[in-house]
């Protein structure tokens, strides 16, 4: 990581001498990947351990930026050729072999249902484009756990190598424009990072309440606190502090990063303001030079760890992913925790000894050649992930291609309580285990538009079977309620046609309640302004049937980390859009909420090839905490019906993973093939055979 990289500060920036390099900044990057790792080793115990990626950032500006400075200083210009050979033997051959390691593991260790999700993250992870990657896909850094991705870590890198793709050009526009009107280079160089930091502060505070998932790996929400380490290091040798000054100057940026680590969490709105405090805190550790604390962060043993700690960086996360993968549980135990621990340093001491201080001493006879060792890397690590990346990708293409239905494979039916059918044994299941959470609703592929419905949607944009049908049933909610689209829709284009047409309204994410959850203190308002919206538009279609069905609270919470002040409140909402229903004199029919799995089932059938059984959930489990608050709300409506499908999800004590060879689960859904299967009883309760 370039935060941890090895620039020098030049005699410029402090009162040594150039060849030395700063102790207490070693221990600053061993406080730093020590609070990341205590983070991602065990969240609970560090919940703000995150912001040592902050620390990192404002190292790395203070070094690297002030050494370009001290350049600009001395020869008017920054040799940018010079400046980038250092950053390819530096960053690249550690983070080559990490990549490369996580190829091999994830072909060794984990199921291939996941090597195309993993293997396009090494290659952005190699191109330098994580971070906008996990942007896109709105990924969440919170902490390890099943399914995350191994090279998730390699975003902040991205940043920093995007950085400084700009800084330099910067700092040479600055020179110039200084030469052109006879000027000084630095002040002119201290001016420039200032509004780069100055619009990047402004755009993290302002973007991270738009989207501060997002705002949390983009590039230009944290370019101000690189820009924060530069300006450190550019006033640094301006500014002339007493000892008692510096002492309190450190250990006030020692409390505020301590602090952070402590009191944040992933709820809050970070950056933003909020990683102001560490940023301003290591910016003030930095500062204060020749202190208690900096001799205490000196000694040899912290050295070391910030000597390691860009290869401890690069290993620990690997490390910690899969063994989660291989342990199959939701965090490492005592024992694991410790071993992750000890294998992540020994990893990253190598990778120091054999790698780093090797290739960077190695100057390849010349420029060219350290620029073609470059491109080999990334191309290595480009090749060795698109090769098991395609192969996946395709043999997971030809399985859900052959998901089919047929006299073998019952589903639900193998539970009916009258005449239950029969499943043989040995039959391969379907949808395949690997290629099971893709099978999403049937709507939501032929029309892709539906998948989240929107009021500018064109009025028939969403229906199916015969426009000149005699009724019509209009279909509303959250994910949960779209998994039952497919049945619905099979009957309007097959055994019903011309006697149902259906409309689906559905909206990933959206109970249909007029009371909008909260994502921490932020309201989302989309939702239930919506709701009411499609309300006063059914009122005016006067639909036959509707049929509404949702997530519970604390699937919301768990999965959103969206929440309501009670349950009373969703309750209310639930109730408050039934009675409009109600009123308008439209019959409704509320699906109870799927009992929930533990989220692995499709990972436990891969694991367990043959023995479906292992992977069920005890129903205890399945329908813990809270009953359906959308079923409380149905209570005392006469036109509302409630349909109750859990006798096609479980036996008496637990609800399997697969019923009639048919795989019932996709992460917190139903496969959209055992949504197929469950159309006799849906249908049937529903009265609409």
């Amino acid at each position: 990581m370039a935060t941890m990289s090895g620039e020098r500060p030049l005699t410029a920036l402090a009162p040594r001498p150039q060849h030395a390099l700063r102790g207490d900044i070693q221990g600053l990057r061993a406080l730093a990947v020590g609070v990341v790792l205590l983070y991602h080793l065990r969240p609970s115990w560090l919940p703000g351990g995150f912001v040592g990626v902050d620390v990192f950032f404002v190292i790395s500006g203070f070094l690297i930026i002030g050494t370009l400075a001290n350049e600009v200083r001395r020869t008017g210009s920054v040799r940018l050729r010079d400046f980038y050979a250092r950053r390819i033997r530096r960053l690249l051959p550690a983070a080559t072999a990490t990549l490369l390691a996580v190829v091999a593991a994830t072909v060794l260790l984990l199921p291939e249902s996941q090597w195309p999700t993993i293997m396009r993250e090494v290659v952005g992870s190699a191109l330098n484009a994580q971070n906008w990657l996990l942007a896109v896909l709105s990924n969440d850094y919170g902490h390890a756990t099943i399914g995350a991705s191994p090279v998730q870590h390699y975003w902040s890198l991205a940043v920093e190598e995007q950085f400084y793709l700009v800084v330099p050009l910067l700092l040479i526009a600055a020179a110039t424009l200084a030469r052109r009107f006879n000027g000084r280079a630095v002040p002119c160089a201290v001016a420039a990072i200032a509004v780069v930091t100055v619009a990047s502060f402004v755009f993290s505070v302002v973007y991270t309440r738009v989207d501060h998932g997002a705002a949390y790996f983009v590039t230009p929400t944290r370019m101000w606190e690189l820009g924060i380490g530069g300006l450190a290091a550019m006033v640094l040798h301006r500014v002339s502090l007493g000892r008692a000054a510096r002492e309190v100057l450190g250990w006030l940026g020692f409390a505020a990063v301590l602090l952070s680590t402590v009191l944040y969490t992933t709820e809050m709105q970070f950056p933003g303001w909020v990683a102001a405090v560490p940023v301003l805190g290591t910016a003030a550790m930095l500062v204060g030079t020749d202190t208690l604390l900096g001799r205490l962060l000196s000694i040899r043993p912290v050295r070391y760890a910030g000597d390691i700690s860009y290869s401890l960086y690069l290993w620990h996360w690997p490390v910690i992913v899969v063994m989660l993968e291989l342990s199959e549980n939701e965090r490492l135990s005592t024992k694991e925790m410790l071993a992750a621990a000890v294998l992540s340093f020994a990893l990253a001491a190598l990778s120091k000894r054999f790698i780093e201080d090797p290739f960077r001493r190695n100057r390849f006879g010349r420029r060219r050649g350290t620029y073609t060792f470059g491109a080999v890397l990334v191309v290595v690590s480009v090749v060795a992930a698109s090769v098991p990346w395609y192969t996946a990708a395709g043999k997971l293409n030809r399985l859900a291609n052959n998901t089919t239905l047929d006299a073998d494979h019952p589903g639900a039916m193998a539970f009916d309580p009258r005449r239950p059918l029969p499943a043989p044994a040995g039959v391969p299941l379907v949808p395949d285990p690997a290629v099971a959470n893709e099978d999403g609703p049937y709507g939501s592929h032929r029309k892709a538009e539906c998948h989240v419905f929107l009021l500018t949607l064109p009025e028939d944009a969403c229906s199916w079977g015969e426009p000149s049908a005699q009724k019509t049933v209009v279909l509303l909610g959250d994910s949960h309620a779209a998994q039952y689209s497919t049945p619905l829709i099979d009957f309007a284009e097959g055994p019903g046609r011309g006697r149902w047409k259906v409309r689906t309204m559905t909206r990933n994410g959206c109970p249909f309640t007029s009371v909008p959850p909260s994502e921490g203190v932020r309201p989302i308002k989309v939702c239930s302004e919506q709701n009411l919206a499609v309300a006063e538009r059914l009122k005016a279609l006067k639909p036959d049937l509707v049929v509404v069905s949702g997530m519970s609270r604390e699937s919301y919470a768990s999965d959103l980390k969206w929440t309501w002040n009670s349950r009373e409140d969703m309750v209310r909402g639930y109730r408050e859009m039934l009675r409009v229903l109600d009123a308008a004199n439209i019959a409704t029919a509320v699906i109870k909420n799927l009992p929930r799995p533990d989220g692995r089932v499709s990972r436990c059938l891969e694991r367990n090839s043959g023995n479906a059984a292992a992977c069920g959930t005890p129903r205890a489990e399945a329908f813990a905490g809270e009953s359906d608050p959308l079923v409380e709300a149905a209570a005392g409506f006469p036109r509302t019906k409630i349909v109750d499908l859990t006798p096609w999800y479980c036996r008496e004590d637990v609800c399997p993973a697969v019923i009639g060879n048919v795989v019932v689960y996709r992460n917190n859904h139903i496969t959209n093939t055992y949504s197929r299967t469950l159309a006799t009883p849906l249908l049937t309760q529903l009265r609409m055979i």
